[in-house]
């Protein structure tokens, strides 16, 4: 913002070319699915090329209606991909708490365990295995809260694989199809296209 240049102001008429072709595109809440709070989390490690540091993404569903995402680079640098990807883990963590407590300030009770998706196998077994210490130390204590959190039964981890990874859209650069492909997943649907 403080030194635009022009590659910024082709970047800012690819947005504008977007938003102008799809006019009817929405996001659809759908009434007919489970009560299941599922979140989905992704990092692109060291991403940044200037300060290394990682981008963390992530979606969150209640059935199969989407109702909140972030994408956000973190603030200090992961050590190692495993690392990256267990910061991600526990920002969705907070977000996935957040939504809990809001929905039971709405009087809206939700007993189940919120589900946790992410394509890190080593990241799903730091937040389970307490006895993994050695080799985490380096991982600061606010992103053990996840493994806390799992031992409670408060949430549980799931591993998807890249493929199927819904927060990839919000880390890394995808092609056409694997773009329009995650859009159709994640919920948002073209109003004014023929059934």
């Amino acid at each position: 913002m403080q030194a635009p240049r022009e590659d910024h102001w082709h970047a800012a008429l690819r947005v504008v070319r977007y938003i102008k072709g799809t006019p009817g595109q929405g996001i659809l809440l759908s009434a007919d699915h489970d009560f299941q709070i599922n979140g989905w989390c992704d990092s692109g490690y060291s991403s940044c090329p200037i300060t290394r540091r990682s981008v963390t993404g992530y979606f969150v569903q209640l059935g199969e209606s989407p109702i909140s995402w972030k994408t956000k680079k973190q603030s200090t640098v992961s050590k190692s991909s495993a690392e990256a990807e267990y910061r991600a883990m526990a920002y969705l963590r907070d977000e996935l708490l957040w939504i809990k407590n809001v929905l039971q300030s709405l009087g809206v009770s939700h007993a189940q365990p919120m589900r946790i998706h992410c394509d890190s196998k080593a990241a799903i077994h730091i937040s389970s295995n307490p006895v993994f210490h050695e080799r985490t130390k380096h991982i600061e204590n606010d992103c053990h809260a996840v493994r806390d959190e799992i031992q409670s039964g408060n949430m549980s981890t799931h591993h998807v694989p890249s493929a199927h990874q819904l927060a990839d859209i919000f880390t890394k650069p995808l092609g056409r199809r694997a773009y329009e492909s995650f859009r159709g997943k994640l919920g948002i649907l073209d109003l004014h296209a023929p059934t």
